[in-house]
């Protein structure tokens, strides 16, 4: 259904629908994609509205263009259902195999949900400024599954390491010390900004996840705080009834 008076613009809406019967398989692999006439009539929707939402369609590689033939879906999408970690094991074995891409560090004002989060912690900014790395990590199976991500590092931490050992391994900070004792995961529903969508390679005003990890030690100190845009479409996870 169409929301033509709606605040989210008509092409964005079909690119979404469309991408949702793709990624549920109501539109299965191999399957033809109807043409710009067909969609038209169908819903309509004019011809540039239609071929907007088709090239964002293809852009982010869930259908295919065929020479004199048509447009079909693709028959290997992106992995796009995503079962939240259950287990710190769970945590490493997702993270740490991915390549990591170095994008900037530095320090910058702290934002007003760090500062909530580490309120109760002591020697964590400095001068009011937190330490940012930012970065890209890329799945070595299929370089289309990307997370867009920054970790936060407190002061204290910063200055226990060395920001090489940061630069090239960020991740061992929040997920593979073994004085972790807990992580606090939090999923919150998102949208692609224009950066995020750069470098995860998906339309602007996408709807995905942001998902935040927060370390603990045994001492009840916070190791770091990493936040994720992981390019993910639904979340997905078995309850075992006993």
């Amino acid at each position: 259904m169409l929301y033509k008076k709606g605040p989210i613009p008509l092409y964005f809406q079909i690119y979404l629908q469309m991408k949702q019967e793709i990624t549920t398989g109501d539109r299965p692999p191999g399957s033809p994609i109807p043409t710009l006439k067909e969609m038209v009539e169908q819903t309509g929707i004019s011809q540039g509205m239609i071929r907007k939402a088709f090239e964002l369609l293809e852009m982010e590689g869930l259908i295919f263009k065929k020479p004199r033939t048509g447009t079909f879906v693709r028959e290997s999408t992106k992995q796009v259902l995503w079962v939240p970690a259950s287990s710190l094991m769970e945590i490493r074995e997702r993270l740490l195999f991915d390549k990591v891409i170095h994008l900037s560090d530095g320090w910058e004002d702290a934002p007003n949900r760090l500062i909530d989060i580490f309120k109760t912690q002591d020697n964590v900014l400095k001068d009011g400024c937190i330490f940012k790395l930012h970065f890209l990590l890329i799945s070595k199976e299929d370089d289309r599954r990307r997370n867009l991500s920054n970790l936060f590092v407190p002061l204290w931490r910063y200055n226990e390491v060395s920001l090489e050992g940061l630069r090239e391994s960020p991740l061992k900070t929040v997920v593979n010390d073994r004085k972790i004792v807990k992580i606090r995961q939090i999923i919150r529903p998102w949208f692609c900004d224009s950066i995020a969508s750069e470098h995860l390679q998906l339309p602007e005003g996408t709807p995905i996840f942001h998902r935040t990890l927060i370390s603990f030690l045994a001492d009840g100190r916070l190791l770091g705080v990493l936040e994720q845009l992981p390019t993910v479409y639904a979340l997905e996870r078995d309850i075992d009834i006993m």
